[in-house]
């Protein structure tokens, strides 16, 4: 007697395989690939945060005031934008920075919420006189700017938001708040 020889795999085995395969890296392309809202929320935060300490020291190492600038986009999505500039002559100018020169943009599937020393901030549009355009927050020679905090959440979930907090005397935190 002959023992039968089986000679490679059946169609079958082939197919389970080939499903296996497919649906691991379906799963690890959508983690890799795409970011989630949250994921947003908390590159904002930390880019947020990142920036108003540099600035401060910036406006320190300059011996010059820094403003941050806050705008509500007028395109169909309407995100959130913030820019820095400084005081030069008694004029608020763009800075040459290449950090802060690049304007913050917020996702528009972002709920923003800043509040500046107690108060909520209300963030409109630009105004047309670009000299009535005032910053919300002023960064001082000195290492002071005003206290506050930026809350940041998904407008969908609203469970989970991340908070950016900063003291007078800068310190800016970008923390994962939980309900």
């Amino acid at each position: 007697m002959q023992a039968q020889r089986h000679r490679g795999f059946s169609l079958i085995e082939i197919l389970v395989a080939v499903f296996v395969i497919v649906m691991v890296a379906s799963v690890v392309m959508l983690n890799v690939s795409s970011p989630t809202r949250d994921r947003l929320a908390e590159d904002a935060a930390q880019q947020f945060a990142r920036t108003l300490n540099y600035a401060l020291e910036e406006a320190e190492y300059a011996n010059t005031v820094y403003g941050l600038f806050a705008e509500r986009e007028t395109s169909d999505a309407g995100g959130i934008a913030f820019t820095y500039k400084r005081i030069d002559d008694n004029r608020w100018v763009s800075v040459t920075d290449t950090v802060l020169s690049v304007v913050l943009r917020f996702d528009p599937e972002l709920d923003l919420e800043l509040e500046i020393e107690g108060t909520v901030v209300d963030v409109t549009a630009r105004p047309v006189e670009t000299e009535q355009w005032q910053p919300v927050l002023r960064l001082l020679p000195s290492g002071e700017m005003s206290a506050g905090r930026l809350i940041i959440e998904d407008s969908n979930e609203g469970a989970r938001f991340w908070r950016v907090d900063w003291t007078i005397f800068g310190g800016a935190k970008a923390t994962l708040e939980q309900p």
